[in-house]
């Protein structure tokens, strides 16, 4: 069923023992810059499930309206059932699957934690022993990936994961869990997706959940959007899935509904359910190492720490090139949220995002929430595109401007003596060959490949490579006029505005 901007699709689930309208719903804790705000709402009475739903309702229309997001959708649950099932904008269906980034590392998380009960894998042994051929050191464990300790750098794939200065303490990389992807691969003798599907996905309820780019989807899709210039525009891209690819399959791109979702947070607050023991969950929380830039832990999986209340908070987001999402469990409070949306605008932050689900936490727990916050944010976001986009155009408009110029530089150059040419010479080489070559070198000055560049700020990589091609086509441009005036031998007698020599013979010029 289709429905506009404001005006979601709900289901209010059947709880064992009671109706409910909607329940303690979603929200969305970043885990460092949240710490302190869940520790001050969740110790709040739980407001009654059919208030919190009216309430919850009243919230995101307005916030969603305000935020320019073009599609969300939001699940609360507790250890009985789904309390509150809603989708917004152009999610079309409860059924449609987004990309959920890496909260799909919980999911690898989830299958190493089967193989290790069943015997087959050991935390402690070496990665390689079970996936060779990726030129991974001896002392980097199963254990060390799971818990982000390996080393490896942040932007680095797969094929190019090196252990670096950080191995042995947190540093986050999805090279760990695309290298835990393929030991799920090598010790079952199954291909990941086909072993996700049947052990985590159809075990936990997960009707309509697949692995991205592995196979026909069972499902179909909320079209993801990248920003463009301020706009969000389902353009149609795909990650590519391969072990050079920046994040794959294992560490970032399960794709699922909202029901899905629901349905799998459900299992951590019954201790694994029919997925996975007890003891495997509790090795996916409690085996943790700490974050040393915050005041959070990072699990096999998960992000945790404990509110001033002493209740455990567990968290995940996401984001890949086209998607953002978050997912939070508080067992103690018998609680999980979360919430999918389908844009990643990476240059503006998802600011809005963000701010729908701590308003929406806090309403689940007796608190209330702005909307205008909301709209504050989405606003600051469109300002700043704005102000990009104006930078944009100067940008082009510079790099354009040699091309356009080029006959005025050429009879410069012509009217020039032999050490100005030389110098004019030395300018036009900075200009064309050396900022294109600056342009094209920026996003390895922050570490990134240019191809993950452009998958995640694609209109900064159109406009680079405009002006690039601008200032190479003015470059050509002016190395065909200094060809041709080097041709014609020296410089020309007057050079522009100095007043011609009277003709004629035995006459100088006037002085």
């Amino acid at each position: 069923m289709a429905g506009s901007r404001g005006r979601g699709r709900a289901e209010h689930g059947e709880k064992r023992g009671r109706a409910a309208c909607a329940g303690r719903p979603s929200a969305l804790l970043a885990a460092l810059a949240c710490a302190a705000f869940a520790a001050g709402i969740l110790a709040a009475p739980r407001p009654a499930v059919a208030d919190t739903a009216d309430d919850l309702d009243a919230y995101l229309e307005e916030a969603f309206a305000a935020s320019g997001i073009p599609g969300m959708a939001v699940a609360v649950v507790d250890a009985d059932g789904i309390d509150y099932l809603r989708a917004f904008g152009d999610v079309e269906s409860l059924d449609d699957t987004f990309i959920v980034g890496s909260l799909s590392k919980s999911m690898t998380s989830l299958a190493i934690q089967q193989l290790v009960d069943q015997g087959r894998v050991d935390l402690d042994a070496p990665a390689a022993l079970y996936a060779p051929g990726y030129g991974v050191p001896l002392e980097v464990t199963v254990r060390s990936l799971l818990n982000q300790t390996s080393g490896f750098g942040y932007y680095e794939s797969l094929l190019g994961a090196t252990v670096g200065e950080s191995f042995g303490s947190f540093s986050y990389a999805n090279a760990n869990y695309d290298l835990l992807g393929r030991i799920v691969e090598a010790v079952s003798g199954m291909d990941y997706a086909d072993y996700l599907r049947i052990y985590v996905f159809d075990a936990a309820g997960m009707d309509d959940a697949s692995v991205d780019g592995a196979g026909e989807a069972r499902s179909g899709s909320a079209a993801g959007h990248r920003n463009w210039f301020g706009l969000a525009v389902a353009d149609g891209f795909a990650h590519a899935e391969d072990d050079d690819a920046w994040g794959g399959q294992a560490s970032g791109y399960v794709r699922a509904s909202i029901r899905d979702m629901a349905n799998y947070l459900r299992l951590y607050l019954n201790s694994g359910g029919e997925v996975a023991s007890s003891e495997a969950i509790d090795r996916m929380v409690w085996d943790r190492v700490p974050d040393e830039g915050g005041d959070t832990f990072y699990g096999m999986g998960w992000t945790t720490f404990d509110d001033e209340g002493g209740d455990l908070v567990m968290s995940h987001d996401g984001d890949v090139e086209n998607y953002v999402a978050r997912m939070v469990v508080i067992p103690g409070l018998d609680v999980g949220v979360v919430l999918l949306a389908d844009e990643n605008d990476a240059l503006g932050g998802n600011a809005a995002f963000w701010d729908i689900g701590d308003g929406v936490l806090s309403i689940a727990l007796g608190g209330d929430a702005d909307a205008g916050e909301v709209a504050w944010d989405a606003g600051a976001a469109r300002a700043y595109h704005a102000r990009l986009d104006a930078a944009y155009a100067l940008a082009m408009c510079a790099a354009a401007a040699p091309l356009a110029l080029r006959r005025r530089w050429a009879r410069r150059l012509a009217a020039a003596d032999g050490p100005e040419r030389g110098v004019r010479a030395v300018m036009a080489v900075g200009l064309h060959a050396g900022v294109p070559v600056w342009v094209a070198s920026l996003p390895g000055g922050l570490g990134m490949r240019a191809r993950d560049f452009a998958d995640f700020y694609p209109e900064q990589a159109l406009v680079g490579g405009v002006c690039v091609a601008l200032l190479l086509a003015g470059g050509a441009a002016k190395a065909l006029a200094a060809r041709h005036v080097l041709l014609s031998g020296s410089p020309r007698a007057r050079r522009p505005g100095r007043p011609a020599a009277q003709g004629g013979s035995g006459r100088g010029r006037r002085t």
